[in-house]
């Protein structure tokens, strides 16, 4: 439906976030301690641009295309279609400490918003929502963040850096969704409480009351008597009236204490002249954020509030709840897709539905617009599972179940659909666990792309760097012959002896890209790649290979039949569990970690022990114990 967005002039904007910063204990570009000092939590850290993408070329008559050089320079991003996390940001703190005021990540917010229209007016909330969320479609997407040495080395980035871009939207949602929860006197009185009777009259008395219990749970924090009374003198009248609430909710709802984590700290850790411990509130904050995506709820408010929460007791029951809530697959899944890189790169499955050659390659399984989502919630629905059933990342790697939902992907995998309910069905052969799903083979045409697989499992999965290209790789032509299979022209391109390409590609990168040629460019098995001549006719078919020396820890001569035995090389050479232990530390604690720093060294090291040695779970679970989760740096400015 429409919705009819207040005018928003810049003046009118600046005004209240100006009226928003002015708050005894928040402002945009700092915190306010305790004492009234300004903390300064100014980032700091290096730059860095992504990496072309390649391109497996057009569907050519009677051809396999090509597989082009995966870093073909210019910065940006190369994410598919249906993604959040477009385009790059530079200086993601390369020193330990953590991020400056963090905000709230775009499904962050929307889902706050949702969660406390829920909390605060439980009856009225599903025709306030609806009247106001589709505003949120503006919000801007959220950053990844880009290395410079690495084509995926960081995870998306919710600081202040994105702030001038961030706040027009929030702005606009919280004017309307004041302006919806005050409709009418019943929704005042719903709202309020008692105190404002039937609505149609509030005291000021009562306004100071409700600023005071909206606020603890909107601002997630017990508000000051300075913080009552600068959000309540927002209104003018008393009797208060209908346009003064909008006035308050609007600015409540646009401050620093609503759109960001402020974390001010409490007491100082001993030893330490800038390390404080988090107080029990900004520690739910941070656990349920972290956790859920979203603000505590009424029991994670209860203890911090009672205290429970920073007792060593309290704090492990309260983990262990959330951790068992449905709502904590927000966390796994926007993890695993932004460390699985392919899974923001894939592109959409139907952009090439028109062409007679692709429908032909297509066959039965010609693709719809949904079926890029379906192949990425495959994924991301086998890691709750592993995890939820006590897996481990090896579990995880080697799984073979379909957790295919729809019938367009279930085809593909010749299984029926699940339910989402009971056990999911196990995939037939020659499947044999993660890189054998779908959105890894998938590229949308009629070509694979074994060089882009090959560097994904180097990179993303094994956190091996890989030397610069050729400044002219990714112009290197692609020569399409009927009867030579995408691995043999891959092969002639980049694996001529004496060439440049051939030091990297031959023996590091290549090889693992080929382990899975035995499925096509829609995830289909096959045992031979079948050529087409401009009608859709099939000419021939040639058959594929798919082994290889994958050189998972380089120097290994070990020989893999396919995907399969590639997979337990990974899973035993332990470089897999170590990688992602450090990918998490970086998604956990949103910063680069230090190489030089004992602290940060240690705990990446801990996590790899436990993904080599324990559950997923585990890992979720030590990550949120660690000091460097309850506590944070502060550097206090005279």
């Amino acid at each position: 439906m429409e919705v009819n967005r207040p005018p928003r002039t810049r003046a009118s904007f600046w005004a209240v976030a100006a009226l928003a910063a002015l708050s005894p204990t928040v402002a945009c570009t700092g915190i306010i301690s305790p004492a009234g000092t300004i903390i300064s939590e100014t980032g700091t850290g290096g730059s860095g641009s992504g990496s072309g993408g390649d391109d497996p070329g057009g569907d050519s008559t009677g051809g396999t295309g090509g597989d082009g050089d995966p870093s073909g320079g210019g910065t940006g991003s190369t994410t598919g279609p249906g993604t959040r996390g477009t385009g790059a940001v530079t200086g993601m703190r390369s020193t330990p400490g953590d991020l400056p005021l963090p905000r709230l990540s775009h499904d962050e917010y929307i889902q706050t918003v949702r969660d406390l229209v829920t909390q605060v007016m439980p009856k009225d909330a599903s025709a306030i929502l609806s009247s106001v969320i589709s505003l949120t479609d503006d919000l801007p997407a959220d950053q990844l963040v880009t290395i410079s040495t690495e084509k995926h080395g960081g995870f998306a980035r919710d600081d202040q850096s994105e702030q001038q871009e961030y706040t027009g939207v929030p702005f606009d949602v919280g004017h309307a969704l004041a302006a919806a929860m005050t409709q009418t006197p019943a929704r005042i009185a719903a709202l309020m409480g008692s105190c404002a009777g039937t609505g149609a009259s509030v005291t000021t008395a009562c306004l100071q009351s409700f600023v005071r219990t909206f606020g603890e749970v909107a601002l997630r924090h017990p508000l000051s008597d300075a913080d009552v009374t600068f959000y309540a003198a927002t209104a003018t009248s008393n009797p208060v009236t209908a346009a003064d609430l909008v006035a308050v909710l609007t600015v409540m709802l646009s401050s620093p204490r609503f759109l960001y984590r402020v974390e001010s700290g409490a007491d100082l850790v001993t030893g330490t002249t800038n390390q404080y411990k988090l107080d029990a509130w900004e520690l739910a904050s941070r656990l349920s954020y972290h956790l859920w995506g979203t603000m505590p709820d009424a029991g994670l408010r209860a203890a911090a509030k009672s205290g429970a929460l920073l007792t060593n007791d309290g704090y492990a029951s309260e983990i262990k709840r959330l951790l068992a809530d449905p709502r904590s697959d927000t966390t796994v899944h926007a993890f695993f897709e932004q460390w699985l890189w392919p899974l923001l790169e894939l592109p959409a499955m139907d952009s090439r539905v028109n062409d007679t050659v692709f429908r032909a390659f297509a066959g039965a399984n010609l693709p719809t617009a949904s079926l890029r989502d379906h192949m990425v919630g495959d994924v991301l629905d086998a890691a709750s599972w592993v995890m939820r059933h006590d897996g481990s990342l090896g579990d995880l790697l080697t799984n073979q179940q379909s957790f295919a939902r729809d019938a367009d992907l279930a085809s593909i995998y010749g299984v029926a659909a699940w339910d989402g309910q009971g056990t999911p069905p196990m995939l037939p052969a020659p499947r044999s666990g993660l890189l054998t799903r779908a959105a890894f083979l998938a590229t949308g045409t009629i070509n694979t792309r074994p060089i882009m697989k090959g560097v994904f499992i180097r990179e993303g999965l094994l956190c091996d760097a890989l030397p610069a290209p050729p400044a002219n790789a990714a112009s290197a032509a692609i020569v399409v012959k009927e009867n030579q299979t995408t691995r043999q022209v891959i092969q002639a391109l980049t694996e001529a002896p004496g060439t440049v390409c051939a030091s990297c590609h031959k023996s590091i990168i290549n090889p693992l890209g080929f382990a899975t040629e035995n499925f096509d460019s829609l995830g289909r098995g096959r045992t031979a790649q079948a050529f087409f001549d401009s009608t859709g006719k099939m000419t021939t078919t040639t058959p594929v290979d798919t082994t290889s020396i994958p050189n998972v820890v380089v120097g290994d001569l070990a020989m893999s039949a396919g995907a399969g035995d590639m997979t337990q090389l990974i899973v035993a050479s332990g470089k897999v569990q170590k990688c992602f232990a450090r990918k998490f530390f970086r998604f956990a604690f949103r910063r680069i970690e230090d190489d030089k720093n004992g602290a940060d060294a240690a705990a990446i090291a801990s996590m790899a022990d436990l993904a080599q040695s324990g559950r997923l779970a585990d890992v979720f679970t030590a990550v949120v114990s660690r000091p460097e989760f309850t506590q944070r740096l502060i550097q206090v400015t005279p």
